[in-house]
């Protein structure tokens, strides 16, 4: 497949250099010749450096099968897109926007193009923390119908000092299932005799429906989340700001370096208080009791803002989420402490996939480094088979959704035409 990124910043250069690792035929357009430099001499793309306006610019790449536009100005994003559509009649668009107001369903019909929000995409995670934040990542399945969740053990719960083989009786009650323990910086499929150990993070798959009795059942004890307090403010953290202050009953406090921001914040919110001063003082955050804040948000995108976060982590603060624009910085954020990094480049990747149904597959995402999930149909192949006889080389079948709901499976399962598997694939790894 030929896909055409319009934008070489930090969501369209992340895109290209994935696609093209994952071999697409890609090509690039961007006005600012440094980065068309940056990425031809890292990855193996087609880079133009011209006006995306400009005819002989996108003249030359108007045969291409997917359009994905990712400036950082919402405006321009749909104004090439309707071009595309209006002038060159192409029908795959993609496009990324930041404002809420422009991702409503009825732009999408209007221009016959697919939208994704940066901030839902966050939101969506900010959201889930609040309501759940014994929860460090979640990541969605079947649009949103299933999700994969971590929790860290903690006695009481069922799950602490318990074999595997032992959940049966919850497994019954509520179907899920344990993909992956995280246990010393250690990932490994787990088996039935294998124990689980307080601290141990466990990824679990389960029907988000569910979740709550899932939590009942399991026992997992957890203090609701009352106050937040943001470290630095961003375009999107200032919507994910507005969205809380309306929705949820929340004591929300701001720390932002720029004076004028702030003051632009108090006057909007006028329920949230407002302090001036640099989100890397400690001395300040330690006045400002940060160790005794529910949730820490920063969502700044500035370069300090991972350095706020373990500051605050190390004063104390229950959870701190972090707002992250390099990928690179995830798993350091994460060995650092910090509860949930959220990297939105990769939640916009994850939509293309599911766009262009990456390699054939209903959708697929990184779990953890080298650890990945996807969603396979069960074609006529496979109908009549059982799961032990799929050639399964470093895989492992987590579930199968068959007319809507979740089955726990084992090796002597019968896949039927239409089912829908849910695969983990963990690379240069054993299992246990």
């Amino acid at each position: 497949m030929k896909i055409c990124i319009v934008g070489a910043g930090v969501v369209g250069s992340y895109l290209a250099k994935k696609l093209s690792e994952e071999g697409y035929d890609i090509a690039i357009i961007d006005k600012d010749s440094k980065k068309i430099e940056d990425l031809q001499m890292h990855a193996d793309i087609a880079a133009y450096s011209c006006d995306a306006f400009d005819e002989e610019c996108i003249g030359q790449l108007k045969d291409y099968d997917l359009y994905i536009v990712a400036t950082n100005k919402d405006e321009i994003n749909l104004s090439v897109a309707l071009m595309l559509r209006a002038v060159y009649n192409r029908d795959r668009i993609f496009v990324r926007v930041d404002k809420d107001i422009l991702s409503k369903h009825e732009i999408e019909s209007f221009l016959q193009i697919e939208i994704v929000n940066t901030f839902k995409e966050i939101y969506k995670n900010v959201e889930t923390i609040i309501d759940y934040p014994f929860i460090s990542y979640l990541n969605e399945l079947e649009e949103g119908k299933f999700i994969i969740l971590s929790y860290r053990a903690k006695r009481p719960d069922r799950f602490t000092n318990t074999k595997i083989a032992d959940l049966k009786d919850l497994r019954e009650k509520v179907p899920f299932t344990l993909a992956i323990i995280e246990r010393d910086e250690k990932i490994f499929i787990p088996k039935g005799e294998k124990t689980i150990l307080e601290g141990d993070l466990l990824y679990i798959l389960i029907e988000r429906d569910r979740l709550d009795e899932f939590i009942d059942l399991s026992n997992i004890q957890f203090t609701p989340v009352k106050d937040v307090v943001f470290l630095g403010v961003s375009k999107v953290g200032r919507s994910i700001l507005k969205r809380l202050y309306e929705e949820k009953k929340l004591k929300i406090k701001v720390i932002e370096e720029d004076i004028q921001l702030c003051e632009e914040i108090a006057s909007e919110f006028p329920g949230i208080m407002v302090l001036n001063g640099k989100i890397t003082d400690q001395e300040l955050l330690k006045s400002e009791r940060i160790g005794d804040t529910d949730l820490v948000v920063s969502a700044s995108y500035k370069e300090d803002n991972i350095l706020a976060c373990i500051i605050a982590k190390k004063l104390n603060a229950r959870k701190v989420l972090a707002v992250i624009e390099k990928p690179e910085y995830e798993e350091i954020a994460f060995s650092l402490g910090i509860d949930m990094p959220i990297v939105a480049r990769k939640l916009i990747a994850r939509k293309v996939y599911r766009k262009i149904r990456h390699r054939g597959l209903r959708d697929i995402f990184e779990l953890k480094e080298n650890v990945r999930v996807y969603e396979q149909t069960a074609d006529k192949k496979l109908s009549g088979k059982r799961i032990s006889e799929m050639p399964l080389k470093n895989s492992v079948v987590l579930s199968v959704v068959r007319d809507g709901k979740m089955n726990i499976v084992q090796g002597n399962f019968v896949l039927k035409e239409g089912d829908i598997l849910i695969i983990l694939e963990k690379e240069n790894g054993e299992n246990e």
